[in-house]
């Protein structure tokens, strides 16, 4: 694993690294793309759930349509991973996500006309989740292509706070668009907001990359980039655990609005501001890496995913609207606003540059399988409730982060030993 530098101390330390990536125009143009993108995700999964509810008024139906969604969406990502170490990543970025505002106003347009159907949402689920496993590989590992490994946990940092600061603008917008006007109209916004990240990514400047030889095979390169995962202890470790946490931890997050109307009652502004609060926790969580001893990043990657575990917990249980949001709000803070960013973040340092595209391919199975998880979970919680059915994902979580990441001799050394 690379040394990341020595940690500064006091507020000034804290204030140099803070805007030391910004310093460069190329990132302001990634952080303001990112943001735009993840204000159009954090209404994304609300809109497509209320419209799926609101046709079939079926939680299997659902959690359906987010499994179609995290079907194609795990299953491109290594492709997705390869086409990152392959071709020009700005321009692959806005090509899909021009593709991607397009379907969802196809979709917008036809629930306008009163035509849209339950098996249109389906085809828009599979299209969306092909489409962002092409995106994900390609926009995290441009990253490390803006700025130098100096500020790479920084630059990680502030792209995760792009993502958590639309989180938390986008669903409560929307959940208003949704009860004062109409799902339509709600789905226009959302499209909208995928167009207009195209023209910040336009404006970013890259220098010439190294292409890949084309009688080079694209199945050599991706076993390749495998094998060398297998063989590196930080990244098998944190990748298993990074995919464990997202498909039981996560899968919460993807069928929140079923949760929110069934278990609290809510309706779909209730939903948004579930939603917002998760992205204002996250979004502190991803503030307070900055604090973090980077010398001990795998130690407090272990004991955020712990944590999280154990506030999910309470939150699965609470039936107060607003203990449930204060709650979500640390669930935020303690998954994608820590465990997400600090896996990217070590993943980013251990691996070689002439994979790392294809290692932050699997990494981004993590939110497919939130959403390959969603339907095993809506369908437990027909059979025991959302409480019991959260918890026990929790636990399994929980589990799993024990097991594999300090029980086996590889965790142990990774905890034991500083990054270096």
């Amino acid at each position: 694993m690379v040394e990341p530098q020595a940690d500064g101390r006091g507020v000034a330390a804290y204030l140099r690294r803070a805007v030391s990536p910004w310093r460069s125009s190329n990132f302001r143009w990634y952080w303001t793309s990112s943001a735009t993108q993840a204000f159009a995700q954090g209404m994304q999964f609300l809109v497509l759930g209320w419209l799926v509810l609101e046709v079939t008024g079926s939680k299997t139906q659902f959690g359906l349509v987010l499994f179609l969604y995290g079907v194609p969406n795990v299953g491109l990502l290594m492709v997705g991973g390869v086409i990152a170490d392959s071709i020009d990543r700005k321009r692959l970025l806005m090509a899909i996500q021009f593709i991607v505002g397009s379907v969802i106003s196809t979709l917008a347009a036809l629930s306008l006309a009163g035509l849209v159907t339950v098996w249109h949402i389906y085809i828009a689920a599979v299209l969306l989740g092909s489409l962002q496993a092409l995106n994900q590989p390609a926009r995290v590992a441009m990253i490390s292509d803006l700025v130098d490994q100096r500020t790479l946990l920084d630059a990680v940092a502030h792209f995760n706070a792009a993502v958590h600061i639309g989180r938390i603008v986008g669903p409560p917008l929307v959940g208003l668009v949704i009860d004062h006007w109409s799902i339509s109209a709600a789905l226009f916004v959302n499209g909208s907001c995928y167009l207009a990240s195209v023209f910040s990514v336009y404006w970013i400047r890259l220098g010439e990359r190294t292409a890949r030889s084309a009688s080079e095979s694209a199945l050599r390169h991706f076993t390749e980039g495998l094998a060398q995962i297998w063989r590196s202890p930080v990244l098998l470790t944190v990748i298993v655990l990074a995919c464990s946490w997202g498909g039981l931890g996560m899968s919460h997050l993807a069928a929140l609005p079923a949760f929110a109307q069934e278990h609290l009652g809510a309706d779909a502004y209730q939903a948004g501001l579930l939603l917002l609060a998760n992205g204002v926790g996250s979004l502190i969580g991803n503030l307070s890496i900055t604090f973090m001893g980077r010398r001990w990043l795998y130690r407090w990657f272990l004991a955020c995913i712990t944590v999280f575990c154990v506030c999910l917990t309470l939150f699965a249980w609470s039936n107060s609207f607003w203990v449930s949001w204060g709650l979500f709000m640390v669930v935020g803070a303690t998954s994608l606003g820590t465990v997400w960013p600090l896996a990217t973040t070590i993943l980013q340092l251990a691996a070689p540059a002439e994979i790392r595209g294809r290692v932050m391919g699997i990494l981004h199975f993590t939110p497919g399988f939130h959403h390959l998880g969603a339907l095993p979970l809506a369908a437990a919680a027909g059979w025991v409730g959302w409480s019991t059915s959260i918890s026990v994902a929790a636990g399994l979580c929980l589990l799993t982060a024990l097991w594999f990441g300090v029980g086996r001799a590889a965790g142990r050394q990774l905890a034991a030993t500083p990054a270096g």
